[in-house]
């Protein structure tokens, strides 16, 4: 069945939904590919128009295709060690402080915001392995979530194909990753040592308050914020800020920042932000 280029009119009627129901925003230039990804669906699906299929997603019937779809358009493209001039500032600079800040309580909390398949937390979990290893001794957790459920579970079973080895220094992926026995990889798998410290759960950052408990010394949410508008970048940070403790750091991605939406924080490295605080001064790097 050929189905024509969906129209603007069309092409509306699933952005105003989908910003509701995630909040992300779909450019136009992204129509084409969109309606494409639609037509595949309606097709399998044998429904005739977009309209119709735009019906059929909001039914109880159609919600594992309204899942489908959401994946679609918010699924990112992440790798393991993705921006390495930013992690080398949380590596050298702001693990050791931490370290040294956490040491009398031995508590530590980071939460990945929009972890997508998970290599965000678990390359957080291999800096943390390699420069302050005692903190795998203390209370330490790694929270992920994500609103895309087929990106949660790669995540959870932190199995991932042969680019890893292109991602991950072999030093790293020997030490960290395990191969099938008696044959040559992919896949690669997480290992336990990194895997139990992270937990993987489903949030959509548009509803707030979010039922999670902080304080979190580290927040990453990184190549997310571009997917929302203005006013709901700024409600997603207030959050940020209410779940971070004094001193607490706010990494976004490279080309994003805080200015003019909240004037919280202080710059300390490339899109690296501290929570300021009022409180009595904290070791800081």
């Amino acid at each position: 069945m050929m189905f024509p280029e969906i129209s603007e009119i069309e092409y509306a009627l699933y952005v105003n939904y989908f910003y509701k129901l995630v909040g992300i925003t779909l450019p136009d230039h992204k129509r084409s590919g969109f309606g494409r990804k639609l037509a595949a669906r309606m097709e399998a699906l044998g429904i005739p128009s977009y309209a119709s299929f735009f019906r059929y997603i909001r039914t109880p019937q159609g919600a594992g295709e309204l899942a489908t779809i959401v994946n679609h358009v918010t699924i990112d493209q992440s790798r393991f060690f993705r921006g390495e001039g930013q992690l080398a500032h949380f590596a050298d600079v702001i693990v050791p402080g931490l370290a040294l800040r956490q040491r009398s309580t031995r508590k530590l909390r980071i939460w990945s915001a929009g972890c997508s398949r998970g290599q965000e937390p678990y390359t957080v979990a291999m800096i943390l392995a390699e420069k302050a290893r005692e903190v795998f001794t203390w209370d330490f957790k790694i929270l992920a979530t994500d609103v895309d459920s087929d990106s949660l579970k790669t995540a959870s079973l932190g199995i991932y194909g042969a680019e890893t080895a292109g991602e991950v220094a072999p030093e790293l992926l020997s030490k960290y990753f395990s191969t099938p026995r008696g044959k040559p990889p992919p896949p690669y798998r997480v290992k336990a040592i990194l895997r139990n410290r992270v937990s993987f759960r489903k949030l959509n950052l548009m509803n707030s308050p979010y039922p999670i408990r902080g304080p979190f010394q580290v927040i990453l949410c990184r190549n997310v914020m571009i997917y929302f508008d203005a006013a709901t970048r700024k409600n997603i940070v207030s959050e940020f800020h209410r779940l971070l403790a004094d001193d607490g750091y706010l990494f976004l991605g490279g080309t994003e920042s805080l200015f003019g939406v909240d004037d919280r924080f202080t710059l300390v490295g490339q899109a690296v932000y501290r929570k300021n605080c009022n409180g009595p001064a904290n070791i800081r790097p």
